[in-house]
């Protein structure tokens, strides 16, 4: 319960900040890396188990798919709707390609989880649109990163509770549910505008390499590791986060 309402919340705060002060590409990047998808992991290894947990962390680079959609489908959809509707078209296609990934029974195709790697890159930097402008620098009241931190608390918390039906192979699909990437991107296009939306989300597709990178390391570590797994894991997806974000940067 301390991990749903604190960890990730805590974690989306910081990614906020650090928005406000360093631009929208780097909270993307922040709420790309495993800052929902740890706590929830975690909270499911201290709910069901080790072995539940490393089923969860395999199945999810093949459900950042789904993320890569949901991601396009906001980033285009943007072009003509507020941010109610391109949210709203993101999670439909995420929702229809996450559960077509688990009822084909892809969700341990290792294959297709390191595939996701060169598909992050390609949306990233050939898929996206391209903002036409720079970002015009928002006022971020203390009372939005509040609300961010609220709404990321919900989605994490209905997250694990799902996790009872769903299963551990449907709940690892689900795992990279793009939580930090509705409030940020909501939160951001609302107040700054559509070109820091589409930085935002080159930013956060950047840091999902990161996130895949760190799962696998996570799934295959666990029986060796156990809990120590967490560490290296972390550290792997971090450095290949920031490094994927930098080289998007200068080839921009």
């Amino acid at each position: 319960m301390l991990v749903k309402l604190f960890a990730a919340p805590a974690l989306i705060g910081l990614a906020s900040l650090a928005g406000k002060r360093w631009g929208p590409n780097l909270a993307g990047l922040l709420g790309g890396l495993p800052l929902v998808g740890g706590p929830v992991v975690l909270t499911l290894w201290l709910s069901h188990g080790a072995d539940y947990a490393r089923e969860v962390a395999l199945a999810a680079p093949v459900g950042v798919w789904a993320n890569v959609a949901y991601m396009l489908l906001v980033g285009h959809a943007s072009a003509r709707w507020r941010w109610p509707g391109a949210i709203a078209a993101g999670w439909l296609g995420y929702l229809a390609l996450a559960f077509a990934l688990n009822f084909a029974g892809l969700a341990h195709a290792y294959w297709l989880g390191f595939a996701v790697l060169p598909g992050l890159w390609l949306a990233a930097t050939r898929w996206l649109p391209r903002p036409s402008a720079p970002p015009v620098p928002a006022h971020l009241p203390r009372v939005e990163i509040v609300t961010r931190m609220l709404a990321a608390a919900a989605l994490v918390s209905s997250l694990t509770y799902a996790a009872t039906w769903f299963g551990p192979t449907l709940t690892g699909v689900f795992t990279g549910a793009p939580v930090a990437a509705t409030v940020i991107p909501a939160f951001t296009f609302a107040n700054a505008g559509r070109d820091a939306l589409l930085l935002a989300l080159r930013g956060f597709l950047t840091g999902l390499m990161g996130f895949a990178v760190f799962f696998y390391a996570l799934g295959f570590g666990i029986p060796l590791l156990g809990v120590g797994a967490l560490a290296p894991a972390l550290a792997a997806g971090l450095a290949v986060g920031f490094v994927a974000s930098h080289l998007a940067r200068r080839g921009s």
